[in-house]
């Protein structure tokens, strides 16, 4: 449903979260490696979570990136709309175009109420509320 850089966008944020109280900074190859992400991509996405203060960062020698106080407070919707765009939670499961109420595909009416459960979720989660043992064993950290 999510497109990788999505999915590591998340990854990324869960991990900071993890190793929030261990490592005040962590380096973008130090996550990357974790991960198994490609370094120069995860490089983007952390930029870009930056840039839209869902992470935090410290540039130079020792910086690295961070979950402010602040930063943990924020939905996890707010990271899949970074990532994804506004519409996310809009688009047609098979892609058509014209998908919607009034002309809609055969999967419409039960993507409509998975679609709606989802951003539910998504909004009402604020990213301190994971629990340890569900990054654990999700996203295998």
């Amino acid at each position: 449903m999510f497109s990788n850089s999505t999915q590591y966008a998340v990854r990324a944020v869960l991990l900071l979260l993890r190793k929030r109280h261990v490592h005040k900074l962590m380096k973008v190859s130090d996550i990357a490696s974790e991960l198994a992400i490609p370094v120069a991509f995860l490089r983007k996405i952390l930029q870009q979570l930056s840039r839209n203060n869902l992470i935090s960062s410290t540039k130079g020698r020792g910086g690295g990136f961070y979950l402010s106080d602040e930063n943990i407070r924020r939905p996890l919707i707010d990271i899949v709309i970074c990532m994804e765009g506004e519409d996310v939670f809009d688009r047609c499961i098979l892609g058509l175009p014209d998908c919607g109420d009034a002309n809609p595909c055969q999967l419409h009416q039960y993507y409509k109420v998975f679609k709606a459960d989802l951003s539910s979720v998504f909004k009402d989660m604020a990213i301190e509320e994971l629990r340890q043992e569900d990054l654990i064993r999700h996203f295998k950290l």
